[in-house]
């Protein structure tokens, strides 16, 4: 079994990482994508096996996923930070926390309230759901 941290470095090679590397407090997103939130590396490194083989499906799926998110125009970007603020057109904010390596996927458009999943999602579950949030065919 792969350690969660080279899983997770693989994966990202495909997403766009803004704070992998550094733990970052809070993240504020706005744009209208698919945002996969987990742990930083050093988290992923500290993992149980069972959490181990958890993160392992995530950051399999979350790699599928992208290239769908992608290919449909929408931003699909990584996030290890412990907060993340979504910010709305209009002012509105939506707070979601993470604990420890809790890992998991935002749904957002930047207008109505965001859909959050905190655990793993198959590629094909959350195509699914992105066709349904982002109306898309």
């Amino acid at each position: 079994m792969m350690k969660p941290s080279i899983v997770i470095v693989c994966v990202l090679f495909l997403l766009p990482a803004d704070s992998l590397f550094q733990h970052e407090s809070v993240q504020v997103i706005s744009g209208k994508g698919v945002y996969i939130f987990g742990p930083s590396l050093a988290e992923a490194d500290s993992v149980n096996t069972d959490e181990s083989e958890s993160l392992n499906d995530f950051a399999y799926y979350s790699s599928k996923i992208a290239s769908y998110v992608r290919s449909r125009g929408l931003t699909c970007q990584y996030i290890s930070a412990r907060t993340i603020e979504v910010r709305f057109a209009t002012k509105k904010t939506y707070i979601i926390s993470r604990d420890s390596v809790e890992f998991g996927t935002i749904l957002t458009d930047g207008n109505k309230e965001p859909l959050l999943f905190r655990f793993v999602l198959t590629d094909l579950e959350l195509e699914k759901e992105s066709k349904k949030y982002f109306n898309l065919k």
